[in-house]
């Protein structure tokens, strides 16, 4: 299993390429309700399926990761996002997709 370097909420780690959202939060004693946005160049993914592998999505190809958990307070402009809080609704309602991608904010096209 391969390795690489990514960002997960300001700190710098070896992350496995198979690792999925539910070992990654584990790993690092993240509370279970926190959800997994990836940031990989302009876009941002809000990754629903947990037990599938990074490397499988387009989360997988990220260098920074954020945990987010419901009502907590804004940390950057990606977790401020609108189209965040869209994607966490979608999530709820118990989606067949494994992730919602959406362009980063604040990049012009």
């Amino acid at each position: 299993m391969e390795t690489r370097w990514a960002t997960v909420d300001g700190v710098t780690l070896e992350l496995p390429d198979e690792c999925t959202v539910s070992e990654l939060r584990d790993a690092l004693y993240k509370p279970d309700d926190a959800v997994l946005v990836a940031v990989t160049g302009d876009l941002v993914s809000v990754v629903h399926d947990e037990t599938r592998p990074l490397s499988e999505l387009v989360a997988g190809c990220a260098d920074t990761y954020y945990f987010r958990r419901p009502n907590e307070p804004e940390r950057n402009d990606i977790l401020a996002a609108p189209e965040l809080e869209d994607a966490l609704a979608e999530s709820d309602d118990d989606r067949a997709d494994s992730e919602t991608t959406f362009q980063r904010p604040g990049i012009d096209h």
